[in-house]
Parts: C-alpha cells; structure tokens; sequence
C-alpha cells in the first residue's frame, strides 16, 4: 500500500466520524498516519499494519480515558422534572394517582404514603416511566 492510499483511508475514518460521533473513529484515523510514515522510511506491509494497530489502540485508548474522566467530574444533574407542578386527575388508591404533566396523562406515586390526596402535587423524582410526587393540603381561604 502507498503513502497516500494510507493517508486517504485515514481521512475517510475521520470524515466517518461526523456520522456517529463517538470520537473513536477519528483517533483510528490519526492512527493511519503511523503505518504512512512506516511506508515513507521504507518498512514492509508487516511493519506498517503492526503500527496501525498500535497507532488504534494507544488512541482508543486516549479517548476512552477522556471519556471517562468528563463522565466522573460533576455530580450528576437532577432530571428537568423535579420540582415542576402536576394536576392531580384521580386518585387511584392511597398511594398513586393519574396526574398530567405536559399535557399528558402518566402515573404517580406519593412519596410518602401520610400525605394528603390533594389535586396538585410537585414532582419529586422519576422512577421509570411514573412519577413520585410529593402533595400539600389546599390552603385555606
């Protein structure tokens, strides 16, 4: 293989990597610019695919670790739902409710089973595809 056929197919990993965009599809790109040197100093087709391959792990590997170090950096943000408010539609037992949320209908759960059954109530926490929610006595007026 050539100088540039090396050089080419490094560029189209890179160019691969703005359709799935996980980073190492580029990092194995640069790695293809190792077994290209090895052909511009004269090294045999063993030699350039042996750099190849170190070139793709030692980058994965680059990347893998800065992956991993954005993903423990800041304590995990809570979802965009706590706090916001729902309207109670029915209370099903003592414990959940159909309320609506964003104009649709989803099932809830009181987060602690002595809480009134009020008609609103403030989300609390998301456990799968239902809501736990905390409620309040209306105020009196």
């Amino acid at each position: 293989m050539g100088l540039v056929s090396w050089l080419v197919y490094g560029v189209l990993c890179m160019l691969a990597e703005f359709l799935y965009g996980s980073m190492y599809l580029f990092a194995i790109g640069l790695a293809f610019a190792y077994p290209a040197l090895a052909e511009y100093n004269g090294a045999d087709l063993s030699m350039q695919l042996a750099a190849l391959g170190a070139g793709a792990v030692i980058h994965s590997l680059i990347v893998f670790g800065i992956r991993s170090l954005k993903g423990s950096g800041a304590p995990a943000k809570a979802p965009a739902d706590v706090g916001d408010k729902v309207e109670v539609i029915e209370w099903l037992d003592e414990c959940s409710a159909r309320v609506t949320y964003r104009g649709k209908e989803w099932q809830a759960d009181k987060f602690d089973s002595r809480m009134p059954d009020a008609m609103q109530g403030t989300i609390h926490s998301v456990q799968g595809s239902r809501l736990v929610i905390t409620t309040e006595k209306a105020a009196e007026a």
